[in-house]
This record gives C-alpha cells, sequence and structure tokens, in this order.
C-alpha cells in the first residue's frame, strides 16, 4: 500500500509486516487502514485509487478468503502456478475476456476499499509492468535514463524496456512468462529451498564453479534469440534433472553466470552508441539479484544505477501511484527521499511494553552514544526507532547491528536468528567512507538500499571481514547523514568510540518472519534471539533471566549470549 501526494511519495507499508506472515498475499486490509489512517492524521483525503495490475487477478481477487489463507510460497511449476500464468496470458491476448476480468476484478476492489475507507475512491488499473517501470523512476532524475522492467510475468509481459522521458510508451516488451525469473524461482526450489529464496542462491553462487554446470544451463537457452528465449517450456522434473547430483553451489554459479550473461547480452543493443553511457533504472523481481545488479554497474555502456529499493511485486503499489499521479498531471512524482515512509512506532506504549515483558529499561540521552559502546564491546544491538523501511531489508530503523571486525559475532547471530551460515552480511558504512570500502569508484550507482553488492577493498577486507563475502563482494549500504541521520550518527559515534567505520546491519526479524513492525514485534524478536541490547527509540532494555526462563517457557526460541 503505498500514497503519493503533492508529487512525493510519503506513505508505503507492505501488508506482510501488519499481518506478520512473510508474502502475505491476499487484498492488503491492515496495510490500507495503517495507510488512511496515516492520512487522515495529516489532513490527506485520497481521492484516486491506483491499482497494479489490470488482467488475471479477478479469481484471486473474487476468492480473496481462500486466497489470502493460502500458502505465499507457492512452487513456480506447480500445477497453481502455472495455471495463474496460463490464465494471466490468456486474459491479456483476448480483448473481450479482459474487459469482462477486470470489470469483476475491480468492482470487488471497490467494494473491499469502500469499506475501509468509508467512501468510494475513483479506480485506475495500472498494468504490472508500468507499476514497476514508475517505481525505477523514483530514482534520480536524468533525461538520458533507461527503464528496465523484468520479473516472471504479469499482465501477460515478464520485461519491458523505456525511456524516461516517454514513460509510459514501451520501447520492447517480452512475452510472459520471464524465462530467467521463472528458472531461477525452479532452482531455488529444486535445490531445497522456499519460492522466495532465490537470494540463498545468489549468497551460495560466491561458493561455486561457475564453469563446471555453465553449458548446462547455457543450453536451455536458444543463441539465437535477441533475448532471453528458452528452448523448450520449463518442467520440474528437467529442473530437478538439471540439478541432480551437482553440489548446489556450483548449481546457483552456473545460474548466477548465465543469468548475467542472458541480461547483458539482451540489454547490450540499448547501451551502444551513447558517448557518455546510459544512465539504468531497474525494477522487478530479477533485479533482486545483487550479483547482476553489480554486473550492470560495471558495463562499460552504463553511466549510474538506481535499483527501486522494493523491486518485487510489494513495490507495484508505490509504482502504481506514480504512474497514476504522472498520467493526472503530466509529471513526474520527486525522487524518493529515502525509504523509511510505514507507520511511525507507539513511543509512548514502548517503555510500558518492555516492561510487562520482564526488561530493564533506562532512557538514555544519547542513543547512538550508548549503543556505540555496547557495540565498542563486541555486543549485538537490535535497533528500533522511526518509521518502517520500504524494502525487502532493512535500512537502520529495523535492524540487528554489530561490528564488522570479528566473523564470529556473524555466526553467533545466525545460530540466534536462524539463518542460514552461508549467506554474507551486509555493512552499513558512512557516505563518506564510500572510497575506503570499494575497490574501484562507482559514481552514479546508487548505493544506499543494498541493491548492488560492489568489490571490496583490500583495506576494508582487513578491517571488516565480516561484511565481506567469500568471492570479495560486499552488500554495502551508503549513509547519507541528511537522509539517515540517527544510524550515520551511530557509526561516527562506533568510529569515535575506537571502533571502525562500518557495522554489519541484518534486518531485524527471526528466520521466516517479516522485519519486526510493532514494538511487541521487536521485543518478541529480542528475546528469542537472546542477543544483548535492545533500543526502542531512546529508551535501552536488557532482558532479565526471568524474562529469557519466559520465552523459553512459551516456545520461543532462545539463546544466551
Amino acid at each position: 500500500m503505498a500514497l503519493i501526494a503533492d508529487g512525493q511519495l510519503c506513505f508505503a507499508l507492505s501488508e506482510e509486516r501488519p499481518a506478520r506472515r512473510k508474502r502475505a498475499t491476499g487484498f492488503p486490509h491492515l496495510a490500507l487502514r495503517a495507510c488512511l489512517a496515516w492520512a487522515g492524521e495529516r489532513g490527506i483525503r485520497p481521492a484516486h485509487l491506483a491499482l497494479a495490475g489490470r488482467w488475471g487477478r479477478s479469481p484471486q481477487r473474487l476468492a480473496e478468503p481462500l486466497y489470502r489463507g493460502s500458502d505465499p510460497h507457492r512452487e513456480p511449476l506447480g500445477p497453481g502456478s502455472l495455471a495463474a500464468m496460463a490464465w494471466e496470458g490468456r486474459v491479456a491476448r483476448l480483448p473481450l475476456l479482459r474487459l469482462a476480468e477486470e470489470a469483476a476484478g475491480g468492482g470487488v476492489v471497490r467494494a473491499r476499499v469502500a469499506r475501509s475507507a468509508g467512501r468510494h475512491l475513483r479506480l485506475h488499473a495500472i498494468d504490472h509492468h508500468e507499476a514497476h517501470a514508475f517505481s525505477a523512476l523514483f530514482g534520480p532524475r536524468d533525461p538520458r535514463s533507461l527503464i528496465v522492467t523484468c520479473d516472471a510475468y504479469g499482465d501477460g509481459h515478464s520485461a519491458t524496456v523505456r525511456r524516461s522521458v516517454r514513460p509510459l510508451v514501451p520501447l520492447e516488451t517480452r512475452p510472459a512468462p520471464g524465462p530467467l525469473a521463472l528458472l531461477y524461482g525452479a532452482v531455488t526450489v529444486a535445490l531445497g529451498f522456499r519460492e522466495g529464496d532465490e537470494g540463498k542462491l545468489t549468497g551460495l553462487a560466491g561458493r561455486g564453479d561457475p564453469d563446471r554446470l555453465r553449458r548446462r544451463f547455457g543450453d536451455l537457452f536458444r543463441p539465437d534469440a535477441s533475448a532471453p528465449t528458452l528452448r523448450r517450456p520449463l518442467r520440474r522434473g528437467r529442473v530437478e534433472a538439471l540439478v541432480a547430483g551437482a553440489p548446489r553451489e556450483d548449481v546457483a554459479a552456473a545460474l548466477q553466470a548465465v543469468t548475467e550473461e542472458a541480461v547483458v547480452r539482451w540489454l547490450e543493443p540499448w547501451l551502444a552508441g551513447a558517448a557518455d553511457g546510459v544512465p539504468l533504472r531497474l525494477a522487478g523481481g530479477l533485479f533482486a539479484n545483487v550479483a547482476l545488479n553489480r554486473t550492470l554497474a560495471a558495463h562499460p555502456g552504463v553511466a549510474g544505477l538506481y535499483v527501486f529499493p522494493h523491486m518485487g511485486d510489494g513495490g507495484v503499489a508505490a509504482g502504481a501511484a506514480h504512474a497514476l499521479w504522472y498520467r493526472l498531471t503530466g509529471r513526474p512524482c520527486q525522487p524518493l527521499g529515502g525509504p523509511a515512509l510505514g507507520p511511525e512506532p507507539d513511543r509512548a506504549g514502548a517503555g510500558e511494553a518492555a516492561r510487562a515483558a520482564g526488561l530493564v529499561v533506562r532512557r538514555v540521552g544519547d542513543p547512538a552514544a550508548a549503543a556505540a559502546d555496547h557495540l565498542r564491546r563486541g555486543r549485538v544491538v537490535c535497533r528500533f526507532a522511526g518509521r518502517d523501511e520500504l524494502g525487502p531489508r532493512a535500512l537502520g530503523n529495523r535492524s540487528i547491528l554489530f561490528p564488522a571486525r570479528d566473523p564470529a559475532l556473524g555466526e553467533r547471530v545466525n545460530r540466534a536468528l536462524g539463518r542460514d551460515g552461508f549467506m554474507p552480511f551486509g555493512p552499513a558504512v558512512p557516505a563518506g567512507a564510500a572510497a575506503a570500502a570499494l575497490a574501484s569508484p562507482m559514481a552514479g550507482v546508487d548505493l544506499a538500499h543494498m541493491t548492488v553488492a560492489p568489490v571490496a577493498s583490500d583495506r576494508f577486507r582487513r578491517e571488516c571481514p565480516g561484511a565481506v563475502h567469500v568471492d570479495g563482494t560486499t552488500r554495502l549500504q551508503l549513509v547519507d547523514p541528511a537522509r539517515a541521520p540517527d544510524l550515520h550518527a551511530l557509526l561516527e559515534a562506533h568510529r569515535h568510540a575506537g571502533g571502525e567505520r562500518a557495522l554489519i546491519n541484518t534486518s531485524f526479524n527471526l528466520h521466516g518472519e517479516p522485519i519486526v513492525h510493532r514494538v511487541e514485534d521487536a521485543i518478541r524478536g529480542f528475546l528469542a534471539s537472546g542477543l544483548d541490547v535492545l533500543y526502542l527509540g531512546d529508551l535501552e532494555c536488557h532482558a532479565s533471566r526471568a524474562a529469557v526462563s519466559s520465552a523459553a517457557r512459551r516456545g520461543e526460541p532462545t539463546t544466551i549470549g
């Protein structure tokens, strides 16, 4: 759910956060209520509603209670997923069916919104990939920019290419399903992970040898096609046979290599001929791949790169609202000021909730300095402050922070959160320290949202080994003092206290759960993880033995560090 007022994206929240169900499906009842409440408190009265997705969704909308209760981690090549793709593609090709389907699905949405808002809003259906494209347009303004979207499917398409000067007009569209996104998801499931865990393959790829299986994966695609095109449709058995008997690290490395080569080959004609290079603006699930984004950023034809922080389908609400604003006014929205766009936490009730859970609580005048002192001593800090951030990664407001100098701390956090040990951690680094952290400059590349994994400098590898992956890359978050003053102050306080100019920043959530949303979520996650100190704004909280024992009796996994 997202809200644009006066050309500014001012609120955005994914349903999974308040629902406490990762990748929650169905109508966003809770996010809509939160959005309308936030708007009402500020005298904002929305008049228009942009709906991301035009066709192919009426079965899910009509059977919303069943759909909402279904497993959001569907197998990409399972019967249900294949049926949904086939239906959406059929609707997109048949004009009369499109009209009927759009009317049926739109009517259901209108009624549900009217019940929540207490009045009717004018509904506008926005094409799925148009919504992705306009989410990418929240990046820095540049009339030369090329907007690229790519995912598995949406409104009959899997990818589009546009120019930022004419964002409503796709210069190229690719039919659904998108072979790269579909293959990546199918291999993820075939290796024993859940759909939605594609990032784990990207992490594993750095540990494998791409050449052992590169030809096996490359042979899936037609060599004569201008864009990635499969020789034959993917089927579950075929993918399982593809990975059978091979080390999962080599499978991931080969898949990653073929993906990067295919995307570069597809986009190279669009990048050719510009003397100063082409700025790229990216959105869609495929661009959650931080290694692919690094490869594109380093391409000689690319002059700068921006990936919308919520590049997957969780970000299409913001993009649809932007597209509608553009259609109504003829003007693009302001660039994204920062991803902290969700509700404010309940500051008044935070202390009471913490004490009720058995935490020892004290108010501190300078939370940054107090947290830096704990970090200097090698402790792990959980931070819950400010508004929820949009996107799959916490960027300081809902984060677990610890020093990057000691890899053993990462192992401890992995155990505490139930996190896979092979996954790399990303560091938060002050923007002024970028040159020291990077092996080579990355001018014009957005490194504020952990959407790119550049190569780390030798110095950074020595000083911050816990923040560098086995392949020498680091999923960096450059922290601008103007956009994230509190996190920047914490980083500087940590340096002045004798620490390095980087902190590991991983999302504050137990494995398999969404990032914490309410004060109660933060308290429960803190007690369940057994980490050292929790900051609820300016409240410093420590767990008593009684509180940890109580969490254990409730069946929550706890560790004591």
